[in-house]
């Protein structure tokens, strides 16, 4: 079995690389048990910190290389690979920090507890396996490096089929820092792999993707903790006293760049019938002067884009109206414009469930409580955005709104490092913890420091 890059900006193969075999993963697993709890006994805080710290310089330093693979192999635009590098890269000194202060902690007993003590320790969980995803090769692996190696964890990683090279690569990057080999060990494969490793004996799961296969994950994956962010259907309410410029800005860089293949994209509008021309006209103004190339970049595969074209052209025949794009360009490569759409059904397959391409649905409401009706009438909880020139009224929606992400009058930014990027609902298993706390286990320990027996004890 082979795996094979291709550069979704002309369809051509840059290279098949051969899949991991069963065996292989076994070994893999194996090798990065041993050498986590040797190297995790021989290493402190510091010694961890110091080691991310030389990761983010090799990093840097090979950023234009590693830039330039992705941009190739999956046909992001460049300067959006490099701002999704530079953000992974962001929160390292923020985890360290954390990591430097995550010591064992002294917890407080009643007075009847006498001459005794507890300690909570947090302690890594062994071996993560990672499932990577392609549409940010860089970003969504380094969150989970980052915090899962400055916890001590070793990690078994399988880039997406569709991002092979450069899963690959990052694996190199993270060898070159000075990590022993087998604490972050890179395995080859599609879905077959993928199904082995959630059923094999890792200490911990993290994948990102659709949530059929997070789904799956869950009925398979066994009693082990498990880290998933899955698919976002993202509503943007446009509320009647918004910025018209600064909302259709917002709502079309949120909508249309990186080919519209990101989980927490805007994906659904729902814009005060007041303001709904105005928006539309000027969407469709922007949408005009993108550049295909530039501005959004391709979809991952044809595949991929037929089936956008697919939903579009049902939403078309359904009612909807089609104000620009819906149409698949001529010449090499898997682009498709960007697209915007008037309806008034969200029955429609292209809102009721996640579109993963550059088209935007908008749809008129009346006032906020249907907005906010509509946006939380769906299994998805990733993300939303609220545009409006009221900070209180804005703040009072997005309170209301059942996702664990919402931007006011700002989209699809997210905290330096991923800290607490988590969905609600179906979209992702939901924490309180920060994103280090979520690659440990914690361990109590009570101790009496006397030789005596406790009154209550039976004689």
């Amino acid at each position: 079995m082979v795996v094979r890059s291709v550069n979704p900006r002309t369809g051509q193969i840059i290279r098949e690389i051969a899949s991991s075999t069963p065996a292989e993963l076994r070994d893999a697993l194996a090798r990065a048990r041993r050498c986590q709890k040797e190297w995790y006994r021989g290493t402190s805080r510091e010694d961890r910190a110091t080691l991310i710290k030389d990761l983010e310089a090799v990093c840097l330093r090979r950023r234009d290389e590693v830039v330039g693979l992705m941009h190739e192999e999956v046909g992001i635009p460049k300067k959006a690979l490099i701002g999704a590098y530079n953000s992974a890269l962001s929160g390292i000194d923020h985890y360290i920090e954390e990591h430097l202060a995550t010591g064992d902690r002294p917890y407080p007993l009643p007075s009847s507890w006498t001459s005794t003590d507890a300690t909570i320790s947090f302690l890594p969980h062994g071996v993560i396996g990672h499932i990577g995803v392609w549409n940010f090769p860089f970003w969504q692996t380094m969150i989970t490096a980052i915090p899962a190696l400055l916890a001590g964890n070793a990690v078994v990683f399988k880039p997406s089929e569709l991002s092979t090279l450069s899963g690959l690569k990052i694996a190199e990057l993270v060898c070159e820092a000075g990590y022993p080999k087998d604490l972050y060990v890179p395995v080859v494969g599609g879905a077959d792999i993928g199904k082995l490793m959630v059923t094999s004996d890792l200490d911990a799961i993290v994948f990102t993707g659709g949530i059929e296969t997070g789904l799956d994950i869950s009925r398979n994956a066994g009693i082990k903790p498990l880290i998933l962010e899955l698919s976002g259907n993202d509503a943007s309410i446009v509320r009647q006293d918004a910025d018209i410029e600064q909302a259709a800005r917002g709502i079309a860089y949120g909508t249309f760049s990186r080919g519209g293949q990101v989980c927490v994209r805007i994906k659904r509008v729902y814009a005060h019938e007041a303001v709904t021309d105005e928006l539309l006209g000027r969407l469709v103004s922007i949408a005009g002067r993108l550049s295909l190339d530039e501005d959004v970049g391709p979809l991952i595969r044809g595949e991929a884009r037929d089936e956008v074209h697919r939903v579009v052209r049902d939403a078309v025949d359904r009612g909807a109206e089609l104000l620009f794009g819906g149409e698949i360009p001529e010449g090499p490569g898997f682009y498709y414009p960007p697209t915007v759409l008037r309806h008034t059904d969200d029955a429609l397959e292209f809102v009721r469930k996640e579109t993963f391409g550059p088209v935007c649905p908008v749809r008129a409401v009346r006032d906020d409580e249907e907005a906010i009706a509509l946006a939380n009438n769906t299994r998805y909880g990733l993300g939303a955005t609220v545009w409006t020139s009221d900070p209180k009224d804005g703040l009072d929606v997005a309170n209301r709104l059942e996702v664990g992400n919402v931007w006011i009058n700002e989209c699809v930014r997210t905290l330096p490092g991923g800290e607490y990027f988590q969905g609600w609902k179906q979209s992702g298993i939901p924490s309180s913890m920060s994103r280090l706390q979520m690659f440990t286990k914690k361990k109590t320990i009570v101790a009496h420091r006397s030789c005596e027996p406790r009154a209550h004890w039976f004689c």
